[in-house]
């Protein structure tokens, strides 16, 4: 199958496979004539993961008007497609955040700066990522509660909410400990035809790795498995489907899209409304009577806030702007880093006719389950959860493995290549991944570490609202991260040694990269080298507006959610994690959107 012919493709199974959504109506032009013209109670900013969840569940009580604003507009057609999420990246729905320089990472990198996908559109980054539904260990949630004083978000706080959300569809694996069904959310395996998938599991037994039915069991999760995903009928099933167009309909909730919200309005350290830009570059407010809302995600919330005079007394002075309350706002940014440097070929010395034959047969078979609804991510479905160290009980890796098909790297429709859209990765490396590319389909193993120890910051890069901010990651800057990367790099080439991955014909090619030449291959040197330059972060920013008690000094807000020293103000989002969870962060995100609605309900005593 060339070229062409993949593009042809994928372009017919989305015509075939869409079905037409009815999105929520655009307040937006109403707001911009007359701000006044509904009494709103809240104003929630950003309608992501979070703030959809907010905005909908909020709007369940009808004596209040709820109004949304969200910097996005709807989703495009594609990311209705779970296969083809990677095309979402570095498009017109992803705000496609950069990092500043760092001098011991991203040398591999475009202008060695770090690429950072959220997506900007309703529904937010779960309109746009993976769909992984995993929320996180009972540890991760202890930890909240003891180690940073987050008291009501335990384990046993937030199960409710992790349950409250979901539609458990998987009748033959439904514990009514850990799920429930007939939530909004649906959540449903996946399935996928890669051969692959059986020879990488028979592998992982090999070395004793045990098989897990459920990933997000209450026990420690170690082994591999199938991981669940936010789908709906093999669609994406993100909280602007599965919350907030089932309440668009409400009189009492008001959407408007593509509006930038550029500061909180505060009176006498109240929240009392936001400044927003209308399309025509005009400034106006909006006002409200409870409460602002802001649900931005772990890079603009920080950055709305300093703005708005909310942040580090001296950043905010350097910038001019007057400050309302000293909080460290910007701080404690977390992410998963991965490697995904850890490339197989399949050549089973076979004819350069069949490779690309059979490339192109499971591409097709794998592109018909969407029209037949059922979801596939293809060969990322499996994961693995792996101790790098036998005295831990969580695990603190992950393996996500993805497979590219035969001369591929450079199909996507924004004429990106696919490792630059996923990692940024520079030409000189890419040339490399396309190289082997044109061997046999690729399959990239990658390893991910989930309880990392280094922070970043985001920090203000102007006072335009318009300007992105200054994004610094400090990451992997622990020698104990770098090696807790090096047993998951270790564990991989273990795995390569299999027979069943030998007797497949899976080669781990050597990358070449001209910065590590001086290393000899699967060295410690070599790895060492290829994490420097190759290490990005797995698209899971959290952390920048830290949760903690009354008491804690490092955090912005309280358990309640509130901004500390401003009344009317909350920020319900991924960037109030004190601690980034040991799986991918959305289904916590929506956690904290659902919590956080109870406890402002049960604050005005509508509970």
């Amino acid at each position: 199958m060339d070229v062409k012919m993949i593009e042809v493709t994928i372009f017919l199974m989305i015509i075939q496979g869409y079905r037409a959504i009815i999105y929520p109506t655009d307040y937006a032009s109403t707001l911009y004539e007359d701000p006044t013209q509904v009494t709103f109670d809240f104003i929630v900013v950003g309608g992501g993961s979070a703030g959809a969840t907010v905005a909908a569940r909020l709007s369940e009580i009808p004596e209040w008007n709820v109004l949304l604003l969200e910097a996005g507009g709807d989703p495009p057609e594609l990311t209705e497609n779970p296969l083809l999420w990677t095309h979402n990246l570095r498009t017109q729905c992803d705000w496609s955040f950069f990092s500043e320089k760092n001098p011991s990472l991203f040398k591999g990198m475009e202008q060695e700066r770090c690429i950072i996908s959220r997506g900007f559109m309703l529904g937010g980054s779960s309109s746009i990522n993976a769909m992984v539904y995993l929320r996180g260990t009972v540890n991760d949630f202890s930890q909240w509660k003891n180690k940073y004083g987050c008291h009501g978000w335990g384990y046993e706080d937030v199960l409710p909410y992790f349950k409250k959300s979901e539609d458990f569809v998987d009748t033959c694996r439904y514990n009514p400990e850990i799920h429930l069904q007939g939530g909004p959310l649906t959540v449903t395996p996946f399935d996928t035809f890669d051969p692959a998938y059986k020879i990488i599991t028979d592998s992982q037994e090999l070395i004793n790795v045990i098989k897990l039915d459920d990933l997000n069991i209450i026990k420690p999760a170690v082994g591999y498995g199938n991981f669940d995903s936010t789908t709906r009928n093999g669609r994406r099933c993100s909280t602007l489907k599965a919350f907030l167009i089932p309440s668009s309909s409400r009189p009492n909730l008001y959407v408007a899209k593509n509006t930038i919200v550029t500061k909180v309005l505060i009176k006498d350290d109240v929240a009392v409304g936001v400044e927003f830009k209308c399309s025509s570059d005009e400034f106006k407010s909006v006002y409200c009577t409870k409460e602002v809302v802001i649900c931005a995600g772990p890079i603009k919330s920080p950055q709305l806030l300093m703005l708005s005079g909310i942040g580090p007394k001296e950043h905010l002075n350097d910038h001019g702007i007057p400050i309302i309350k000293d909080l460290p706002v910007g701080f404690n940014l977390q992410d998963h880093m991965s490697v995904p440097a850890l490339v197989f070929t399949d050549r089973k010395c076979r004819p350069m006719e069949d490779i690309i034959n059979e490339s192109g047969d499971l591409l097709k078979k794998e592109m018909s389950l969407y029209s037949k609804n059922i979801a596939t991510l293809g060969l990322t479905n499996l994961m693995t959860f792996y101790k790098s160290n036998d005295d831990l009980v969580y695990p603190d890796v992950q393996i996500i493995n993805f497979r590219i098909p035969f001369n591929t790297t450079n199909t996507l429709p924004n004429k990106i290549n696919i490792f630059t859209n996923m990692f940024g990765y520079a030409k000189e490396v890419t040339n490399i991944y396309d190289e082997l590319n044109l061997l046999s389909d690729l399959i990239v193993m990658t390893p991910v570490i989930l309880q990392p120890l280094s922070t970043g910051r985001v920090m203000l890069n102007s006072i335009n609202p318009s300007d992105k901010p200054k994004i610094f990651l400090n990451y992997l800057s622990c020698d104990e991260e770098i090696e807790t990367l090096l047993k998951g790099i270790e564990f991989i080439v273990k795995l390569s040694k299999t027979k069943s991955m030998i007797d497949a014909g899976f080669v781990l090619e050597e990358l070449k990269l001209s910065n590590c030449a001086d290393h000899i291959w699967d060295t410690r040197d070599y790895w060492i080298c290829v994490i420097q330059n190759l290490a990005a972060p797995f698209y899971h920013v959290v952390g920048t507006c830290r949760m903690g008690s009354e008491d804690d000094s490092y955090s912005v807000v309280d358990p309640k959610l509130r901004v500390k020293g401003i009344t009317g103000m909350r920020v319900i989002d991924s960037s109030v994690m004190p601690k980034i969870v040991s799986a991918n962060t959305n289904a916590a995100s929506i956690m904290i959107g659902e919590k956080g609605s109870d406890i402002i309900k049960e604050c005005y005593g509508m509970l």
